[in-house]
């Protein structure tokens, strides 16, 4: 548990290192947890070429061997679970499918509720954003596109999502139709299926794309984004200057009441702006990673921690080979570990001094931006069976390709084998031309 200052230091950073690679991607995929899985849905590769048609990806990581797999869900359609195949059958002609298959994109947010994941908004090339709701049941494998009722928010992509009391929260994202930043606040109840814009009070926060929003004991908070200079929508023509905007102000709702406040936090070492960062919740304590300030070029990979009693923010130090830093990136906590995966990075030799020269592994991009398809597993406890491991799997001493053959007179055959999955490649994904680059 943690109590204080102190004890709030993670004791453990993993780095599955040249292991469980998923085709290196962007901040917009996006991940939830469920059980001993942790799922992704999505994403920008930047050399990855899809056809309009193909669906959002779904892979899957099992938490206790760090495998990951890629999963080929059915559909729900006209009251009847289907194949792709036998959906492409029944809608020849139809690029978007009647919304029954979600289409792949990034931007987007997903969720977990009552064991569901819920994707909502993004965008795609091809089709722009979207603002259709889709539900995931892993159980099942199988996608539903969910009959909603209210005003539903216009399509928009680099918006936050998160759930309070059984509902899903969304705030802010760049609206495709009137091309304008939101700070407009919208809830889902997921018992009545309907969306309703939330009337707030207070002074909400500076419209933006690509923050972080995470609830603490009934509280949002935001972090973090980009703006644009001439506001919501720019002058009379809806234009948009290239003069970003970073806000470094950490802003409150409160779900009860309905009011926003702006947190003076009180420590001197608070974070700066930034957007495409990631955020979690451990202990009562908001934990942030990461991100990209536009307006200096600078990517970021020190840890975070905001504690809301306290008002304050810290600088925590683990131990471990830190990320490299990126931007566009997800995370997710589960059972105390958080698992970060991909983003995008810039030239190793801008990294943290902590941060491995050498640890990226994916594509580089036009920009000179490399694609990450890495997976960290930061654990706040760490087991002695965990540390012991680490422990053995960095002595140089032992081949990570023979880390199995190479222990079976010291080791039983069940711990060698977890040890080789952690740093045994899992390619799942083929490589592909070169896409353009994102700009969230």
């Amino acid at each position: 548990m943690i109590s204080n200052s102190d004890d709030c230091m993670p004791r453990e950073h993993v780095k599955l290192r040249d292991a469980e690679k998923l085709r290196g991607r962007s901040q917009y995929s996006r991940i939830i947890n469920h059980s001993f899985q942790v799922y992704t849905f999505g994403g920008y590769c930047s050399g990855e070429t899809t056809d309009p048609r193909d669906p959002v990806d779904v892979h899957v990581l099992d938490t206790q061997n760090f495998r990951w797999t890629k999963l080929n869900p059915c559909y729900m359609h006209e009251d009847a679970v289907c194949s792709l195949q036998e959906i492409h059958a029944k809608s020849a002609g139809s690029e978007k499918l009647g919304g029954t298959v979600p289409f792949q994109r990034y931007g987007h947010t997903a969720v977990e509720y009552d064991g569901k994941a819920y994707v909502w908004g993004g965008r795609n090339d091809d089709y722009g954003a979207c603002n259709m709701l889709h539900e995931y049941d892993p159980e099942k494998n199988l996608w539903r596109k969910l009959e909603i009722k209210g005003f539903i928010p216009p399509a928009r992509d680099g918006h936050t999502a998160c759930i309070w009391n059984h509902q899903m929260y969304v705030f802010g994202g760049f609206e495709e139709d009137t091309q304008r930043f939101s700070q407009e606040t919208y809830a889902f109840d997921f018992a009545t299926a309907t969306w309703r814009q939330i009337h707030t009070s207070g002074t909400a926060p500076l419209w933006r794309d690509f923050h972080t929003a995470s609830v603490i004991d009934g509280v949002m908070y935001i972090f973090g984004g980009r703006s644009d200079h001439n506001g919501q929508v720019g002058d009379e023509h809806l234009f948009h200057t290239t003069q970003d905007l970073y806000d470094d102000s950490l802003m409150a709702l409160d779900l009860e009441t309905q009011e926003w406040t702006k947190v003076e936090a009180r420590s001197p070492c608070r974070p700066g702006g930034r957007r495409s960062h990631s955020t979690w919740v451990h202990g009562g304590k908001m934990y942030m990673f990461g991100g990209y300030l536009g307006t200096r070029n600078k990517h970021y990979n020190e840890l975070y921690c905001f504690d809301p009693k306290e008002e304050s923010w810290s600088v925590i130090d683990v131990r471990g080979t830190y990320p490299t830093a990126r931007r566009r990136h997800c995370s997710v906590i589960s059972s105390g570990k958080v698992y970060i995966f991909g983003g995008t990075m810039p030239n190793p030799s801008t990294c943290h001094p902590l941060a491995s020269p050498n640890a990226f592994n994916g594509n580089i991009s036009p920009s000179g931006l490399s694609d990450l398809s890495d997976l960290h597993v930061l654990d706040f406890l760490p087991s002695l069976k965990m540390l012991a491991m680490r422990t053995i799997i960095s002595d140089p001493a032992h081949s990570p390709s023979q880390m199995f053959a190479s222990l079976s007179n010291e080791l039983p055959a069940d711990l060698r084998y977890e040890m080789y999955c952690q740093v045994a490649p899992n390619n799942v994904a083929s490589s592909g031309p070169f896409r353009m680059d994102q700009s969230g």
